[in-house]
């Protein structure tokens, strides 16, 4: 009965900083906002990789070779992205030194006659030491053409090889013709993938819902600011007091949480209904519970930073300094393919990553388990931590 009480008294004691948390909420939306936006515009901007300069080394007098790449700069996939330049190894040197052509395509001698035998001789690709995003997109490009022959060919091996196997070497030119056929109606028309398929540095959702949901993300984080008075921790003599009155560290930590989840989830929920209104989120039945969990969630992480805090003062900076800290490590600022490996390898387990991935579920309209057990995990974590805090200073008192 007096546990009902005092988690009675302690959520009323939340509801009463409800006004301090609506007013730093208002002027923290307007902070938050403008980060986003100008985030977006600075993420994707109409740039685009310059048209990639290319020097090719030739064998004098190979005609074949050079018939060749004549006709694979006369593709449009390819020639609307690559300038080829003819010259000799000295001067494809110096281009590189100056900075003139972005890598140099060496053609060793007899390369046609090589892929017709079988030797398959490789092109040898040339980046200088600082090779910009250009060399990296052709890098990449020539990569994947290189498997896409290498495939091809082993079709063309294997069905060679079957031919053999039962004596059907009249149907062997047939099936090869079948074969290039196939293959180059795959690989000629390299322009259809790239109206199909979009990659986009935010996984799952656009820019916009992206950093919409890290503003959020770092709101949550911020309004505890606020109601820093609220979070404070308990003084020795109110511990004795609430030690006597049966109230244990468990219950104290538990009604700590939920008060702060009742704050967090009075500030989520009605940003979730009026972005619904504002069709600026879809309707989904799983969006409540998904609200209700992450501000739980949040709860836990900030109480637990309060907790390991001294005084207000300390919560704030320790809130301020670990969660912008954080929420950069977790992609909140950039996202994280942009961020260095280390930092890449962290993000799955840091809270602003947790709580980013549940709120994407709303965007996405579809559960995710593993986001919803990492909610959960994050949620024990700050709960646990309190409360071996708490007991500690308990024992102090």
């Amino acid at each position: 009965m007096m546990h009902l009480v005092y988690l009675k008294l302690e959520l009323k004691r939340a509801l009463k900083k409800l006004p301090n948390l609506y007013a730093g909420a208002i002027v923290l939306f307007f902070l938050m906002g403008t980060i986003a936006l100008v985030s977006v515009q600075t993420l994707y901007q109409d740039e685009r990789t310059g048209r990639i300069a290319a020097g090719v080394v030739l064998v004098q007098d190979d005609r074949v070779a050079a018939q060749v790449m004549a006709m694979l700069e006369s593709l449009d996939s390819v020639g609307s992205i690559c300038d080829f330049q003819y010259m000799t190894w000295e001067e494809s040197q110096k281009a590189l030194k100056k900075g003139t052509v972005y890598l140099v395509i060496e053609v060793p001698e007899g390369f046609v006659s090589d892929i017709i035998s079988g030797t398959n001789t490789p092109l040898r690709l040339i980046f200088p030491q600082n090779a910009g995003i250009e060399a990296a997109v052709f890098g990449g490009l020539a990569r994947a053409g290189a498997r896409t022959l290498a495939a091809s060919q082993a079709g063309i091996y294997a069905g060679g090889e079957l031919c053999g196997s039962y004596q059907l070497g009249s149907s062997l030119s047939q099936l090869e013709a079948d074969l290039n056929r196939i293959y180059l109606s795959y690989s000629l028309p390299r322009e259809d993938y790239f109206r199909h398929f979009q990659v986009s540095a935010t996984g799952d959702v656009d820019s916009l819902h992206f950093y919409a949901i890290s503003a959020c993300v770092l709101l949550l984080l911020f309004l505890a600011i606020p109601v820093s008075g609220y979070l404070s921790p308990w003084k020795p003599a109110l511990r004795r007091k609430l030690y006597m009155a049966g109230i244990d560290p468990v219950i104290r930590v538990v009604a700590r949480i939920l008060g702060m989840s009742l704050l967090y989830c009075l500030i989520l929920i009605p940003a979730g209904l009026a972005g619904v209104v504002m069709a600026w989120l879809p309707v989904w039945n799983g969006m409540l519970p998904v609200l209700v969990l992450v501000g739980m969630a949040a709860a836990s992480f900030t109480v637990c930073l309060y907790q390991l805090a001294a005084n207000p003062l300390s919560g704030i900076m320790l809130l301020f300094l670990a969660g912008t800290g954080q929420h950069f490590m977790a992609g909140g600022f950039l996202p994280a393919v942009f961020l260095p490996a280390a930092f890449r390898s962290l993000e799955p387990v840091l809270p602003s990553a947790v709580l980013m991935n549940g709120l994407k579920m709303i965007v996405s309209q579809a559960w995710n388990p593993v986001a919803l057990l990492k909610l959960l995990v994050l949620l024990a974590a700050g709960f646990l931590i309190s409360l071996i805090w708490e007991v500690r200073m308990s024992c102090r008192s």
